[in-house]
């Protein structure tokens, strides 16, 4: 039987004056010196133990210094227990022994002093060390083969970490914004309510305050019996109250550069409706007047 023919060799070559793909190597931190030493000294928020069966600080993290303010040979050789709050103690130890025995990893939450920094009690007035809330986790080691305890590690970080103070912080600015825009929801509302009542309010009419007297809940008038600017002979100018108002009875408006005399009284137009009112007066007057001269004149 024939062999099956095999694939030409000039199929798997390159093909003639095309570049060779140049593969990119792979940069891996393992295969750098000491890896594991760089990895564990450039942790500067982590502090990294490594303890005994009895709580036993073996080896201490560079970054117990940033932390606390220890040098790292001032924890070794010492009991962990002893550089926390004193209640603390007590529930770390419990978690501590029970992870060795059961052989699972550990969370625990510990106060932490500082070296250098201290704080007065407002109840005694005495000072006691600074301390820093930390979250620790460890497991402990054993080996495979003869189930021989070997250390436990353990890691501890402040607690809450920085890029979880970052994010509370985050959430809290959000939902303060949040509840800011709700109450300029609510404050809009408000006014678009007000705007729509002094709308109604103000509706221009024929008989507007007719049943008061062509005045309103604001004073047009004189007011407190001061007497007005129009009616005095030399025409001084009269202080008015600085909570005096007046209303136009035409238009409704409030805000006006001059108030005048108007068919209720003075001040009870406002500037623009005023000489409107003025000028139809003259007009009627002057109509009045022309019949009346030409009523005289004529002859029966």
């Amino acid at each position: 039987m024939a062999a099956a023919p095999s694939e030409p060799a000039a199929a798997t070559q390159p093909l003639a004056g095309s570049t060779p793909v140049k593969e990119i190597p792979v940069f891996e931190f393992t295969k750098r010196k000491r890896w594991a030493d760089l990895l564990i000294t450039e942790l500067n928020d982590t502090i990294m133990f490594v303890l005994s069966k009895t709580c036993q600080v073996w080896y201490c993290g560079g970054a117990v210094t940033e932390l606390l303010g220890w040098r790292d040979d001032e924890l070794v050789d010492g009991d962990l227990i002893d550089f926390m709050n004193g209640d603390d103690r007590e529930n770390f130890r419990k978690a501590f022994t029970e992870s060795v025995q059961s052989k699972t990893e550990m969370l625990a939450y510990a106060r932490m002093q500082w070296k250098n920094e201290f704080y007065m009690s407002t109840t005694d007035f005495s000072s006691a060390p600074k301390e820093v809330l930390f979250e620790i986790k460890g497991r402990p080691h054993y080996l495979p083969d003869t189930g021989e305890f070997k250390c436990y590690f353990a890691m501890a970080q402040p607690y809450p970490s920085r890029n979880q103070a970052m994010l509370n912080t985050f959430l809290e600015l959000k939902m303060e914004n949040e509840r800011l825009q709700q109450r300029v929801a609510q404050l809009r509302a408000q006014a678009q309510a007000l705007d729509c009542g002094n709308d109604n309010y103000y509706t221009t009419s024929d008989g507007f305050g007719a049943a008061e007297g062509g005045r309103t809940g604001y004073d047009m008038g004189g007011g407190g019996g001061l007497p007005d600017a129009e009616d005095d002979g030399p025409r001084k100018k009269v202080k008015r109250l600085a909570a005096e108002q007046h209303v136009c009875v035409d238009c409704g408006r409030t805000d006006s550069p001059e108030w005048r005399k108007g068919p209720m009284g003075p001040k009870t137009l406002c500037n623009a409706c005023g000489l409107r009112w003025a000028k139809k007066a003259r007009k009627t007057g002057d109509d009045s007047e022309e019949a009346a001269a030409q009523g005289g004149t004529t002859v029966f």
